[in-house]
Parts: structure tokens; sequence; C-alpha cells
């Protein structure tokens, strides 16, 4: 897992704020979060190698990659890569289904955020989509 980041400079009596990641948006995000919705911050570490099944979000999910590069394949089974730096917005609900994986030799970290209906899990498994099954 990253280190946390003290972020500015502040007097040691004042308290400091972590960064956990920082990335830029390359899409644009529309969030209508309703009064109740479930928010929660997950830093998840992919080895070389590892990956997360296919899955989808009951709720809006943005990401920064940390460290690594995230691949995911999505429902209509494109690629969508994205280094170190880069976040990425989840689509929502069992049609925005997709998995991700890591390619590369090194640890893959990734610092999520999700809104959530209240005691929604954070993903679903799914089964693959037909157009992402490979022969």
């Amino acid at each position: 897992m990253n280190r946390a980041t003290p972020v500015g400079n502040r007097p040691a009596a004042e308290p400091a704020p972590v960064l956990r990641a920082d990335g830029l948006l390359a899409e644009r995000l529309a969030l209508a979060a309703p009064e109740g919705t479930r928010v929660v911050v997950a830093d998840y570490e992919i080895p070389p190698g590892g990956s997360l099944p296919w899955h989808y979000h009951d709720g809006r999910v943005v990401a920064v990659v940390t460290a690594g590069v995230l691949t995911r394949t999505l429902a209509d089974g494109s690629e969508c890569v994205t280094p170190a730096g880069g976040c990425i917005v989840e689509p929502v609900g069992p049609q925005g289904v997709h998995m991700a994986e890591n390619r590369e030799p090194g640890p893959l970290r990734i610092c999520a955020l999700f809104f959530l209906p209240r005691d929604c899990a954070l993903s679903t498994r799914a089964e693959p989509p037909a157009a992402a099954v490979r022969d």
C-alpha cells in the first residue's frame, strides 16, 4: 500500500490532510448523490498477473491508479488502459460489468471512492458478457 503523504505546509499544531491519491479525470463526472448515500474509500493492491473478477457496482465509483497500470475489460469486450495518475469513472449497474487486471511486472495500486446505496456491497460478481468472451 502507498505510504500516506502529508499535504501542504502547515504549522505542527495544525492537523494536516493525508493525500491517498491524486489524478486527473479523463471523462466528465456526473454525480447526483441523494441523502443517505454510503461513501466508502478503499485501497486495492493487485499483484503482477492478478485480477479483479467480472463484477459491477450499484453506485458510482471514481478511482485513481496510484501505481502501475490498470487494464479493464468492459462489457462490450473493449479494453481501457489507465496508467498511474489516471482516473476512471466506473459504469453503474449490471450493464456496466467489467473486470480489472494487472499485466505489468510490478504491483497495481488503486484508490477508489464509492457512492453507493445504503447496505449495498462494494461490488457484485457477474458472469463475463458474451461480447467479452474470447475463444
